[in-house]
């Protein structure tokens, strides 16, 4: 009995800093999500490697998380969890209630970064088009301000550009 007091005690302590980690990943998709806003490169790319990191804590976290429930004979999923917080009361349903809720919220901020990001690509993309539509346009006149690809010596464009 004592063993398994030990392991709620992890699960519950485990579950806390899952909670506090979720939140701290939320304030970073937030600030993603105003930097994307922004165009803020700078502000994207230093958010870029301390989101790989909360990923790999949060990742870490739930499977420790889900390893220390089996231990107790939940399953290791999340009616699993849902049934180990109601057995363990108050505190832990309240805990693992905001874990669910915050990882909703998340979830949804990703969902909204991932359709900016999205859109910012289709409009870079477009304006690559664009830029390289009118590069191949410009390079139509040779460095003798000449269309490239006319006759030599057949005069009807000198004659047009010079009548300009």
């Amino acid at each position: 009995m004592a063993q398994t007091d030990s392991v709620d005690n992890l699960v519950l302590a485990g579950l806390r800093a899952e909670l506090k980690a979720l939140q701290e990943f939320k304030a970073t998709l937030q600030a993603e999500q105003k930097a994307l806003v922004g165009g803020d490169i700078a502000t994207l790319t230093a958010l870029s490697q301390s989101k790989l990191e909360q990923i790999d804590r949060l990742n870490h976290l739930a499977t420790e998380r889900l390893d220390r429930i089996a231990s107790l004979d939940f399953a290791a999923n999340r009616q699993g969890m849902n049934k180990w917080a109601e057995h363990m009361g108050t505190a832990a349903l309240g805990t693992w209630r905001s874990v669910l809720e915050i990882t909703s919220e998340a979830h949804q901020a990703n969902q909204i970064n991932g359709t900016l990001i999205q859109t910012r690509l289709q409009h870079n993309q477009q304006a690559l088009a664009a830029l390289l539509a009118a590069s191949n346009r410009a390079s139509l006149y040779g460095p003798d301000g000449q269309p490239e690809g006319a006759p030599q010596g057949s005069g009807t464009a000198r004659s047009i550009i010079g009548k300009a």
